[in-house]
């Protein structure tokens, strides 16, 4: 048996983590806040599709309860 992991998806979480941060040192957290709407709104990123495809289905599910 193999001991050794081919990724090491902590390590990676660490990775990304201290990558935003530093993208977003220095500015307010309402900045942050507007910079992830516009990253989910626009980005073709899977994690941002599927967000939008939550969301969607959420509005939907909210407008058919009213």
């Amino acid at each position: 048996m193999n001991s050794e992991k081919p990724f090491d998806c902590i390590e990676y979480k660490r990775a990304v983590q201290c990558r935003h941060a530093a993208e977003t040192q220095g500015i307010s957290a309402r900045q942050k806040t507007k910079r992830r709407q516009e990253w989910l709104k626009e980005s073709n990123h899977p994690a941002a599709r599927l967000w939008r495809e939550m969301n969607a289905k959420q509005e939907l599910t909210t407008h058919d309860s009213k």
